[in-house]
């Protein structure tokens, strides 16, 4: 289930890294081939993936799961099959509550399968999402050298995703529930709101878990505007820039994954989340050419590619015997991410593009003062 993740940024990554075949394909403008693409992914998913996510327990959870990723591989295709704009994104728009579900049950069942081993999970899951990041670009690039365009990668991805999805359905589900366990299960979607919202721990790691998003496609979008502004860098250097950043979250990845065991959660994020901090810091505010803003940006990555994982295996924690609920809770509260590109563009239409970098430092700062929580629960 580790390859769905892989799987589900490929597919997310190929539409906006062939946007500039889109224009072509479809007489597009630049909003409408970058910025509308990357809307309809979210946009359906922010209403339907909460409320289908506190479902998704008991004997629902399985074919709930099993039905997202088939969704996603169909949507996939339909995608890169679509002959207009509009058609596209509807598939897109559909995408989006099939990823959230399917993916996100697939970590979830993961998670619950090693719940000691959360923080590793959740850093090779991680791994695999930057694996994905950094191959979507050549997977277009394959493509188009070999004369079938965009669609030929998508394509490509969605057989990918099919296959997955029917090897899903073939794995047999958990153990039986009794009648007990039966009731508790179906409780009314309602009851496990008011579950969520009684567990004010599981709000705060969810809260806290939207700031992830800063440094990721944020960082990429206003980043590189920055890099021109700053250093005048080209399309090439900032290419290498941002590849450096993700080679360093791949390499962040791995080391969680290694280490994570062998030291509190309390510890891991107060060092990632004050890394992080420092290295973008010097990033934005020192480094002069290319090749000292990839060092730097490579190390920002490396420390804030820890982020998600200890700050969602913590999540999970504080409700193990539940993970529909931390999910349709993530699911929710994450659709705040929609707000955050608005939010960063009015500042650097405004005050600037410094101040709008600035404002990602909120993740960092975030995950440090988190390990401050993590502490006293530990002491508890």
């Amino acid at each position: 289930m580790l390859a769905v993740v892989f799987t589900d940024e490929l597919a997310t990554g190929v539409v906006p890294s062939g946007a500039p075949e889109l224009l072509s394909a479809f007489d597009l403008t630049p909003a409408r081939a970058a910025g509308w693409t990357l809307f309809a992914y979210q946009v359906l998913g922010a209403l339907l993936e909460p409320p289908l996510l506190a479902m998704a327990h008991g004997r629902r959870e399985r074919p709930m799961r099993v039905a997202g990723l088939a969704v996603l591989a169909l949507t996939t295709l339909a995608a890169a099959l679509a002959p207009s704009y509009w058609l596209l994104l509807a598939a897109l728009m559909l995408y989006g509550p099939a990823s959230g579900v399917g993916v996100n049950l697939a970590q979830a069942a993961l998670v619950s399968a090693n719940p000691e081993r959360s923080e590793a999970v959740l850093a090779r899951w991680t791994f695999l999402g930057y694996a994905g990041d950094l191959l979507a670009p050549a997977a277009v690039a394959l493509s188009v050298a070999l004369g079938f365009g965009w669609r030929g990668a998508l394509f490509a991805v969605g057989l990918v995703a099919l296959a997955q999805a029917v090897a899903a359905s073939r794995v047999t589900g958990g153990a039986e529930h009794g009648p007990g366990e039966d009731e508790e299960t179906e409780a009314p979607l309602r009851e496990a709101l008011r579950a969520a919202l009684r567990c004010r721990p599981l709000l705060a790691w969810s809260a806290v878990t939207v700031l992830c998003g800063l440094l990721d496609e944020l960082l990429v979008g206003f980043g590189a505007i920055w890099m021109t502004e700053r250093l005048g860098a080209d399309a090439t250097e900032r290419a290498a820039i941002l590849s450096a950043w993700v080679v360093g979250g791949l390499l962040g990845s791995a080391l969680l994954e290694r280490f994570a065991s062998r030291f509190r959660p309390s510890t891991l994020l107060a060092v990632s989340g004050l890394g992080c901090a420092v290295a973008y810091s010097v990033w934005l505010m020192l480094a002069s050419t290319w090749v000292t803003s990839a060092l730097m940006l490579g190390l920002t990555g490396m420390f804030s590619a820890a982020h998600y994982p200890l700050l969602r295996a913590r999540a999970f924690a504080a409700m193990p015997d539940r993970p529909h609920i931390v999910l349709a809770t993530g699911s929710l509260l994450g659709s705040l991410d929609m707000t955050l590109p608005l939010l960063i563009g009015v500042v650097a239409d405004g005050p600037g593009i410094f101040a709008a970098m600035l404002m990602l430092l909120a993740q960092p700062v975030g995950v440090a003062l988190s390990a401050v929580a993590a502490r006293r629960s530990e002491r508890r």
